[in-house]
């Protein structure tokens, strides 16, 4: 429409979205607002219109999408069967002895709630309820306890099951079987890695984060 070739377009457009989210757009409104004028430069307003307004119907009432419910569901079970307690007792069984230990130990029971909830947010929701008090009561840093929170709910975002891997799969056309189990490892190594750097921290600051003992191996098992 406008007589400029396609790449010329994609990198003014990608220029266009970036000016939109520094300017305060919301995320989703820059991203529907550059697609559509980038339609509407490649093609015409009929085009561009019957595009924007068949997309947001079609993408939304995809099979796949029904799992989001029963995901949700199951964190909701796990949640008040007391499954995230347990969890959260058994890694500080474990883990307490390292440095920084009930930090490290909040993020691996939120890694095992993220294989059962699937949501980032109500992951970090639940381990602020069962992890925050303890952390606090054992003089943990108040700047590491809020980072450990919500690095351990980013987690969900990659282990499945993962509500936003199937709402990109769904996007972007994927197999969200093969894109759920195409984030398990880099979840788990995520994990890897946050355990590692609280380590590292409070080895270097004991006074971030004390490690807890008296722990039997009897208790742990």
């Amino acid at each position: 429409m406008l007589g400029l070739d396609n790449a010329t377009i994609g990198i003014v457009g990608v220029c266009l979205l970036i000016v939109f989210v520094v300017i305060g757009v919301r995320v989703f409104v820059a991203a529907a607002l550059t697609g559509f004028l980038g339609l509407l430069a490649l093609r015409n307003w009929d085009v561009a219109g019957a595009i924007a307004g068949t997309i947001p119907h079609s993408k939304a009432v995809t099979y796949p999408l029904s799992v989001l419910p029963l995901f949700i569901l199951i964190g909701f079970l796990a949640f008040h069967a007391g499954l995230t307690s347990r969890l959260f007792e058994a890694a500080r069984r474990w883990f307490g002895w390292v440095p920084g230990g009930l930090a490290v130990a909040t993020v691996f029971a939120a890694a095992g709630f993220a294989a059962v909830s699937g949501a980032s947010t109500a992951t970090a929701a639940v381990f602020s309820r069962v992890a925050i008090p303890d952390m606090m009561r054992n003089a943990y840093d108040r700047r590491l306890t809020a980072g450990v929170i919500a690095a351990g709910g980013t987690l969900a975002s990659l282990i499945p099951p993962s509500a936003i891997l199937v709402v990109y799969a769904i996007i972007v056309e994927e197999s969200v079987g093969r894109l759920l189990l195409a984030g398990f490892l880099p979840g788990i190594v995520s994990a890897l890695i946050y355990a590692g750097l609280i380590i590292g921290m409070c080895r270097i600051r004991p006074g971030l984060g004390r490690p807890i003992t008296g722990f039997t191996w009897r208790q742990r098992i």
